[in-house]
């Protein structure tokens, strides 16, 4: 059953009110009302209705002042505003237009033309919803990596910038971890590309589930990934690293049936570089990714499933027992 479109009535008149209470809800809408100013700019910030019917003279405060406050919500959050005014005269309509209302309706009116501009407006509001969510849809498949689902090195750079900018604003840490997966070239040539795939794709599972979900887990590239830690140290990061890095090397891969491979099942381990701001060095998020990919390469140089950190001169991590 389709939800009823919500209808904010302004009017300080009760017997207005009373009116378009009875009109709008014979054609089934779910009408909320206010009586003044500030108990409908509660109520719009509280839970936003579809449209609002805002009478230009309120007891507290000016009906345009209002409609400022209502029309200054962020810009996916579109509420038509109808403006109700005994004032007819041309400067009346053009204040409120500029203001940003969506439509201006003198009193008295009619209860056909009433209904006629609600239900413009509601289709007003439906296509720019619909037009809203389509292009977040486009803007999220722009930035997600179709294989596995993660971000993809372009959303990454976007995030990285964003995360370090706030960082270095608020004086708050900011890790990031570097994943390499081992010998994946061997796992592709041995079993496929199909193959291979899934084993990208089961790696950015794990990442998910062993991240909180301010993390930002992306795809780096071909068999690397990233992760980026809003607000965690290094020992945060090395407990969340070390949790990732158990949780890779144990996951199992059935071999595909027909294989010319002995093996019913493989495991894949991980090499990982970390490195933090603030830190020696770490001035831009250029350099978090320069070091933490250097610490990605002395992990694979000490002989790989390994975790190093970068701390001006990078060491290794020996990460516990599984």
């Amino acid at each position: 059953m389709a939800q009823r479109a919500k209808i904010l009535v302004v009017d300080d008149s009760r017997t207005q009110l009373d009116w378009l209470v009875r009109v709008l809800e014979r054609e089934e809408y779910d009408v909320r009302t206010a009586a003044d100013g500030k108990d409908a700019i509660r109520k719009v910030r509280g839970e936003p209705p579809d449209l609002v019917l805002l009478d230009m003279i309120l007891p507290d405060m000016d009906g345009l002042e209002v409609l400022r406050i209502v029309k200054a919500r962020p810009e996916d959050q579109f509420i038509p505003v109808i403006i109700l005014s005994v004032k007819s005269d041309l400067d009346s309509k053009v204040a409120g237009l500029r203001i940003g209302a969506d439509d201006f309706l003198a009193k008295p009116f009619a209860e056909a033309e009433i209904l006629a501009r609600c239900a413009a407006m509601l289709r007003i509001k439906t296509l720019q919803d619909q037009l809203r969510e389509t292009q977040r849809r486009l803007r999220e498949q722009t930035l997600t990596d179709d294989l596995t689902g993660l971000k993809n090195r372009r959303a990454f750079d976007e995030r990285l910038q964003e995360e370090f900018r706030r960082a270095h604003r608020y004086s708050d840490p900011v890790s990031l971890i570097m994943i390499d997966l081992d010998h994946f070239k061997l796992v592709n040539d041995r079993y496929g590309h199909p193959f291979g795939d899934l084993v990208l794709r089961g790696a950015s599972e794990q990442l998910r589930a062993s991240t909180r979900d301010p993390d930002i887990c992306a795809r780096y590239g071909g068999e690397e990934f990233a992760v980026i830690l809003p607000k965690t140290h290094l020992s945060g990061a090395l407990a969340v690293a070390e949790r990732i890095w158990k949780e890779l090397s144990a996951r199992s891969y059935p071999v595909p049936a027909g294989s010319a491979e002995p093996d019913t099942a493989i495991q894949v381990t991980a090499s990982m570089g970390i490195a933090f701001y603030p830190s020696k060095d770490i001035g831009s998020p250029e350099a978090l990714v320069r070091y933490a990919d250097e610490a990605l390469y002395q992990a694979k140089k000490a002989g790989r499933n390994t975790i190093c950190l970068y701390q001006a001169q990078a060491y290794r991590y020996e990460a516990s027992d599984r």
